[in-house]
């Protein structure tokens, strides 16, 4: 199906909006500078306008390009190079980001959205520092564009038109990688507003007081963004790749999971700062270095530097531009913090080591080490092929020797944190708070060891400080409750509770935050310590047994689809009676094979199976390699993931007072004097 007349011209139109959003982000960046060199502050006001208008058109120019994938335009290249005639349509409006093009614009588009969200945030809120966030979140967009538009251009067409195009990866056309990418950059990009609001205060030396309060919502935002990436992330490589696992320590893995680990020091390290008037200058250290990840992790997944089954839009041209890009950002930025840093003092300081605001500080060294460890695996690799041409893998024994007494770490200043007043604890008081988590904590481990016995001490300290850890959020809901409820005698406990959680919503969806991350850690337990898999080759009718579960094997089947060709294969449980079919994939276009798994899940496991080649047997009976794994406890990992998301939104849906006209004007701005 060849394009329309006007599918065909429309994408010069996006096109030109582009470069017209290019030029104006430009003249955002340089509004603040020339109201102060020229003493016209008017001139600053035009950046919450300029804002709108590079949003509009970078959307103009974004959807010229999914109007040319829905329509077959086949003379853009990235259309011809990542989709054809025969792909869903459902695939088709996704495959913007399927390629090393698209899924920068992607990037921008989402840069330019937050700054306009940011535009219209700040109008009443912060009109004075406004103009500086703006001007940041404009060189930020410039940089990208320049990338985009120079060296990864989107729009760029092909002549002569040819008749089909290539195909979107078939990796990619799962439902999973379609919302995958999407939030993992709306988690990247998110954190461009704190680094853009960090940068401002240093220029115009804002009292962080001021403005740590409307970061804070900014970062929960991009960290839960960020969260459901990597949730999606694992589930899709769990249910597609067909290895049976979720989570490899691959270096795109690590590229995201690094910014989310310092993301999480930071939103602790704000409410410190929050509550008691300290960490300042740390906290404007982990905006910018949490940014500076999300750029590295730019770098890593889009620059083919380092190889990775999650590496699909690479293009290792422009990874030059990339680095230096990201070298210039932290080069400025960390200038800026070095010489105006010292602006931001602390006004109190710790004053017990057992405190909530010193198990906080703890709080974040734990989550800066973690990050420091996987960077440090990450790139040391690359370290050592740069000098000597050796090529090493650092894979997942390393990660888990090292993240293991980490976790153990986290999970443990998570559990005795929400218990610790600010200040001082009173040490008798914090005795009988921690009793029965305690109590819980020992019988989680005892029964551990008796229930499922040989099992690691791993398993053991886990299991023990899970359950201490639900303890401690038991004991701090049911304290509340009971106090509220010797106060309002009328209510029931239902209704006490209900209450007690949406009169403190930031507590408890912190709380709920704190549970999500439990139940990913029974997951990662169930499935770490007690998984189970077996690979035989079967013909029709054997019957493969693995952890108390018999499957029949019943055959395969073909069929085609709109642009593959697959190979069914059937297996019935002989206990309970479902069936898996699990599918092998050949994509025409591409001659690629893929693997689709089938799972039957309950709460407490997975069966699943994945079916390979085809393998000649006695009188022509064809037998074909199964792969079945057992996996307990799996789905508190996608459970937990949801969980974190839903506390996420009851912290956000917690009312914030706005800016104080007089605070927020009580310097003057830096283009102004």
């Amino acid at each position: 199906m060849s394009p329309n007349g006007l599918s065909f011209n429309l994408i010069e139109l996006g096109h030109f909006a582009a470069i017209l959003a290019f030029v104006l982000a430009c003249l955002q960046g340089l509004a603040p500078i020339a109201a102060r060199l020229l003493r016209r502050p008017e001139l600053a006001r035009l950046t919450g306008n300029l804002a709108v208008a590079v949003f509009v058109l970078t959307s103009i120019g974004g959807a010229t390009i999914v109007y040319s994938f829905l329509t077959n335009n086949f003379s853009v290249l990235v259309v011809a190079s990542h989709s054809n005639t025969h792909l869903p349509l459902f695939y088709k409006a996704a495959a913007l980001w399927g390629g090393h093009k698209g899924s920068l614009f992607l990037w921008v588009w989402i840069l330019t959205f937050f700054t306009m969200l940011v535009a219209f945030d700040g109008h009443s809120r912060y009109p004075e520092r406004l103009p500086v966030i703006l001007a940041v979140q404009g060189w930020l967009i410039a940089g990208f564009y320049g990338l985009t538009l120079f060296l990864s251009n989107p729009f760029l067409r092909l002549f002569p038109v040819p008749a089909q195009g290539v195909d979107l990866n078939p990796l990619l056309q799962d439902p999973g990688m379609v919302m995958h990418p999407p939030m993992l950059y709306m988690g990247y990009v998110g954190f461009s507003v704190p680094f853009a609001f960090a940068m401002a205060a240093l220029i115009t030396r804002w009292k962080s007081e001021l403005w740590i309060g409307i970061i804070r919502r900014w970062a929960l935002i991009a960290w839960g963004f960020l969260t459901l990436g990597i949730v999606l992330g694992a589930w899709w490589s769990y249910y597609v790749l067909g290895w049976g696992g979720y989570w490899a320590w691959d270096p795109v893995e690590n590229a995201s999971f690094m910014p989310w680990l310092v993301g999480t020091a930071l939103i602790h390290s704000i409410t410190v700062q929050e509550r008691r008037r300290m960490l300042h200058t740390w906290n404007i250290f982990l905006v910018i270095t949490t940014f500076s990840l999300s750029l590295l992790g730019t770098f890593l997944v889009r620059s083919g530097v380092l190889s990775s089954v999650h590496a699909f839009a690479v293009d290792p041209g422009q990874g030059a531009y990339i680095l230096g890009f990201m070298t210039v950002v932290l080069a400025v930025s960390f200038g800026i913090f070095l010489v105006r840093g010292r602006y931001q003092e602390a006004e109190e300081t710790v004053t017990s080591p057992l405190s909530r605001e010193s198990l906080f500080v703890w709080n974040n060294v734990i989550f800066t080490t973690a990050a420091g460890c996987v960077l440090l695996g990450t790139l040391y690799p690359l370290a050592v092929d740069a000098l000597n041409g050796s090529r090493i893998t650092v894979g997942p024994p390393y990660f888990n020797t090292v993240m293991m007494p980490i976790f153990f770490i986290m999970l443990l200043l998570m559990a005795v944190g929400p218990l610790v007043p600010w200040r001082k604890a009173n040490l008798s008081r914090l005795r009988v708070r921690l009793l029965v988590p305690v109590i819980m904590g020992l019988v989680g481990a005892v029964s551990m060891a008796v229930f499922a016995w040989p099992v690691y001490w791993t398993g053991l300290v886990a299991v023990g400080l899970v359950s201490f850890v639900f303890g401690t959020l038991v004991v701090d809901l049911v304290r509340a409750v009971r106090q509220r409820h010797q106060q309002l005698i009328s209510e029931n406990v239902v209704t006490a509770t209900w209450r007690t959680v949406l009169g403190n919503r930031r507590h408890y969806g912190g709380m709920i935050v704190h549970l999500g991350i439990l139940m990913i850690a029974v997951g990662v337990v169930g499935t770490g310590l007690f998984r189970l898999e077996k690979s035989v080759v079967m013909a029709p009718g054997d019957v493969v047994q693995i952890g108390g579960e018999r499957l029949r094997f019943d055959g395969v089947r073909s069929f085609r689809k709109e642009n593959y060709v697959a190979l069914q294969g059937k297996l019935t449980s002989l206990d309970h009676g479902f069936v898996l079919r699990p599918e092998r994939r050949n994509y025409e276009d591409q001659q690629m094979p893929t693997t689709n798994a089938s799972v039957n899940s309950d709460p407490l496991r997975d069966v699943y199976a994945v079916i390979g080649g085809a393998v000649p047997g006695k009188n022509g009976i064809m037998r074909y390699v199964v792969q079945v794994y057992i996996n307990p406890l799996v789905e508190f990992l996608w459970l937990g993931g949801l969980t974190m998301i839903f506390g996420i939104g009851v912290t956000l849906s917690h009312r914030v007072g706005r800016v104080a006209h007089a605070a927020a004007t009580d310097a003057v701005s830096a283009y102004a004097k």
